[in-house]
């Protein structure tokens, strides 16, 4: 059971993990557009960290197109610091994955391995919430100008929720799991080794008649002599 749950929670920081890497890839990250957005003589923007949608021709395709920042200058430090968080995390994620696995394969009795792995699990699931929380909380402010807009989650956000989620929940398993099973150990190395003796005598009763009946024998008072 405890093998099951340890692969089952290798899984979760696993698939939370591969999310965080759709997060990063996916353009939708922010729309912005009219709120009753009925005709088509407004487009629809979509933000995200490395690309842009530019603009949603309605008139005549319906297609979006797709193009990188022509220039990082232009975009604010906050921006950028997204970008850095959310390499940290898919970098962070990808050295847990690699541990995790290890210690699953070829290490399966060292807790240690697999504690390292749940709490980098979780270590970069909070690297991605900084970003997809300040994105989400940047979305929900509104917007002033001459039309009123409004500005929404896209679909990388609720991903990178997911994401989040899943190597936390992952990586505490994992942190729980190896932590209850060492303090285990640690109790099973403190017991006295008079247990076992006790338990050796309990499997052979005549051994212990035999040294009890030797004991109280003439010859063992010879032995020992006057007290």
């Amino acid at each position: 059971m405890k093998r099951e749950l340890e692969l089952a929670a290798l899984g979760l920081g696993t698939a939370g993990w591969l999310c965080a890497i759709l997060t990063r890839c996916l353009p939708l990250w922010k729309v912005s557009g009219t709120l009753d957005n009925s005709t088509a003589t407004l487009p629809a923007y979509w933000d995200g960290v490395w690309l842009e949608w530019d603009h949603w021709d309605l008139n005549h395709d319906g297609s979006l197109h797709c193009s990188f920042y022509q220039s990082l200058l232009s975009l604010s430090g906050n921006f950028r610091t997204w970008r850095a968080l959310i390499l940290a995390s898919i970098c962070a994620g990808a050295f847990a994955v690699v541990i995790g696995v290890t210690g699953a394969v070829w290490f399966p009795r060292r807790n240690q391995v697999k504690l390292v792995s749940g709490v980098v699990f979780v270590f970069s699931g909070i690297l991605l919430l900084i970003p997809v929380a300040w994105t989400c909380h940047h979305a929900n402010e509104p917007l002033e100008g001459v039309v009123t807009l409004r500005r929404d989650w896209g679909a990388a956000m609720y991903i990178g929720w997911v994401s989040f989620s899943l190597m936390v929940v992952g990586g505490g398993i994992l942190c729980t799991i190896c932590t209850t099973l060492q303090h285990q150990e640690s109790e099973g190395e403190g017991s006295p080794r008079g247990y076992a003796g006790a338990e050796s005598e309990a499997a052979s009763p005549l051994d212990t008649i035999h040294r009890t009946a030797l004991r109280h024998s003439q010859y063992a008072r010879a032995q020992t002599g006057p007290s």
